[in-house]
């Protein structure tokens, strides 16, 4: 029985819990030790030693080479998943056009990748093709068959259905709607398939890889205003698993009137792409803009990481566009701290580049929580993981479900 089938086997899982249980922790916490696994779990020495053996002899776990000797006495034995365990794939789709893909081994490290540029259209179903497509020949190229895949993970924006596996709207599929996604991908390559939110994903792996590792409720702000979610110890999504739309949050009665109606929301008062625009508008007006020294060719759109090396070069119209917009920022943060009180909220690791006109200003309004003696404090930081790592989180999501995690 390969591995995949033995972790789905009812039988085996429910004659062997413990082993399941630890190695549900393996994967969590890879590199964890006996005596690490054995304190968390609060069973003893024999049984934790009597579990790991068990599971190495069935070819699912395995030791790192014993560390030399020190003066200290002999480190920890390291235990991970073994690498090909099993795989999976993960799928973040970036834009309209553009596409990551990455092929995973059971230890999260990337075996292969691929990147597709040219996803222009209004065909779905094209787009999706030319990602499986390039699926099937990295499998090919890596000599690895699609039943050693534990299944495929995509990380989208938008409004999303995923125990139904659809996208209801997505700026990822223009003019396309109630997309069966999850049908498509599992009818062309036989593997199950898991969609998901890009903030919710974000949250979720900074508390699997990041800064977030040890709190248990925590939020992660992206700056197009979507929001994960992290609260006593699992990540929120709603009932229908799309809540963190903190860009339809009302803070006024005045600005353009947003899609259900209202005026006034966060999104339409200081939406992200007006720092784009306004700074596109000064270039076509032949402002003077340090960002112009960033740019490639004429004609260019103005991205973020232009923006960001722009403010770090000294630009200062940069900086108050981007200061006006923490303004906004810290406003909803602090309205979400109240409702929430969780341990810190983290904003998008580029923040971290330019604090001055990001984290600091965030912090600031933050001043004002928790007054009259309430002692309430949330800390505000930069968070590791970022929309780059999205294919690579979206590759999680098929493993959960094989470790029966709660985390989806």
């Amino acid at each position: 029985m390969d591995s995949i089938s033995l972790l789905k086997n009812k039988d085996w899982l429910r004659k062997n819990k413990r082993q399941m249980t630890i190695l549900q922790n393996i994967w969590m916490s890879d590199g964890i030790s006996r005596k690490e696994i054995g304190k968390k779990l609060d069973v003893t020495k024999m049984t934790v030693t009597n579990c790991i053996d068990k599971l190495i002899e069935n070819g699912l776990v395995e030791e790192s080479t014993p560390p030399a000797i020190s003066d200290r006495g002999r480190r920890p034995v390291p235990i991970h998943l073994k690498r090909d365990l099993f795989y999976s794939i993960g799928i973040s789709f970036h834009d309209a056009t553009f596409a990551r893909i990455l092929l995973l081994n059971a230890k999260e490290e990337t075996v292969c990748e691929k990147k597709l540029h040219d996803l222009s259209g209004d065909d779905w179903r094209r787009k999706c093709d030319c990602v499986i497509e390039q699926i099937k020949a990295m499998l090919k190229e890596q000599c690895i068959e699609m039943s050693n895949i534990a299944g495929i993970g995509i990380s989208l924006t938008g409004i999303l259905r995923p125990e139904q596996g659809m996208v209801i709207s997505s700026s990822q599929f223009e003019h396309n709607r109630d997309i069966k996604l999850c049908d498509y991908f599992k009818a062309e390559t036989g593997k199950e398939c898991f969609i998901i939110n890009l903030p919710h994903l974000l949250a979720m792996m900074e508390h699997k890889w990041g800064k977030a590792k040890k709190m248990s409720s925590f939020l992660y702000f992206h700056h197009h205003y979507g929001l994960g979610t992290f609260l006593n110890g699992e990540l929120y999504r709603g009932h229908q698993c799309n809540a963190g739309e903190i860009g339809m949050m009302q803070i006024s009665e005045d600005g353009e009137q947003n899609a259900d109606g209202r005026r006034g929301t966060v999104g339409m008062i200081m939406p992200f792409y007006k720092v784009n625009d306004r700074i596109e508008q000064i270039i076509a007006d032949n402002g003077n803009i340090k960002v112009r020294n960033y740019m490639t060719g004429d004609g260019g759109k103005v991205m973020l990481p232009m923006i960001v090396s722009a403010i770090k070069d000294g630009d200062r119209i940069c900086a108050q566009l981007m200061s006006e917009y923490f303004e906004y920022v810290g406003k909803t943060m602090i309205n979400l701290a109240y409702i929430f009180n969780p341990e810190a909220i983290f904003l998008p690791p580029w923040t971290a580049d330019i604090p001055e006109v990001s984290i600091d200003i965030v912090r600031r309004v933050m001043g004002h929580y928790g007054v009259h003696n309430w002692g309430l404090h949330t800390d505000i930081f930069s968070a590791k993981c970022s929309d780059d790592d999205l294919a690579r989180g979206a590759g999680l999501l098929p493993v959960n479900k094989l470790l029966n995690q709660n985390l989806i």
